[in-house]
């Protein structure tokens, strides 16, 4: 199988955010493996999991495109499944992202994690939306709430760290809605201006509400939130480069 590209950063992630990775992909939200996972009986899996997951991230990678690729396209490629560029542009598609034909990976994933963030601030209450106006310094007063739903998917488009702090917050809970545990996040300690109130009561019932019914569906119960956590991963880390520069 051919390197992908848009995945070879993969080696350089941390190793909890690999390992979080590896399970959503291995692991249904039972805590089972899943039928038609191929990793946990490679010789990488067994010698490097979980405490050395870099050097099995080829391994993820092969497996993240075999789950995301259609099985019958992929014997006529000779086992060449599908790019990761074309498996985010399906998952765009599917959750109802907003993407040109010429956008490239990155660019997909920034705005399906933008698109992501915006859904859960849309289902905010009113007192949570004000109170997250409040924390990110956004004049409310005169606003009925659907203004200020506006007002604030605006600012998260406009404020770094206001979207980078909600990423943060959506792939943990991902993690804990399908693993049953919450992950350590690297890299954050550099934002914390936002957290008491996406970490609070105002993810748990909205996130819910969009995975709960595109999560469930055969197809893309595994590549919604295993892309979501790869986009996740590289947006952290090149934030985390560009705050070294």
């Amino acid at each position: 199988m051919n390197q992908d590209k848009d995945l070879t950063f993969l080696a350089s992630c941390d190793n909890e955010d690999l390992r979080t990775l590896c399970d959503i992909l291995t692991y249904n939200n039972k805590g089972e493996l899943r039928m038609s996972e191929q990793l946990t009986n490679s010789d990488a899996y067994i010698k490097y999991y979980p405490n050395q997951m870099t050097l099995m991230a080829n391994e993820i990678a092969d497996e993240l495109r075999k789950f995301g690729s259609n099985t019958v396209k992929t014997i006529f490629r000779k086992g060449e499944p599908d790019s990761y560029e074309t498996i985010v542009r399906r998952v765009c598609n599917r959750m109802k992202v907003n993407v040109g034909d010429g956008d490239d990976t990155q660019s997909m994933e920034r705005e399906l994690l933008t698109a992501i963030c915006e859904q859960t601030t849309a289902r905010l209450s009113d007192n949570e939306l004000r109170t997250l106006a409040d924390k990110a310094g956004v004049e409310h007063k005169s606003l009925n709430h659907q203004m200020l739903v506006s007002v604030m998917i605006f600012a998260i488009r406009r404020n770094t760290f206001l979207l980078t702090e909600m990423i943060y917050y959506v792939t943990a809970r991902i993690a804990n809605m399908l693993l049953g545990r919450w992950i350590t996040m690297m890299g954050m300690s550099t934002v914390g201006r936002y957290l008491s109130i996406v970490a609070g009561p105002v993810g748990w019932a909205a996130l819910a509400g969009w995975t709960i019914s595109d999560i469930a569906s055969p197809a893309y119960r595994v590549m919604i939130p295993a892309v979501i956590m790869v986009a996740s991963m590289r947006y952290r880390q090149t934030a985390l480069l560009t705050q070294k520069l």
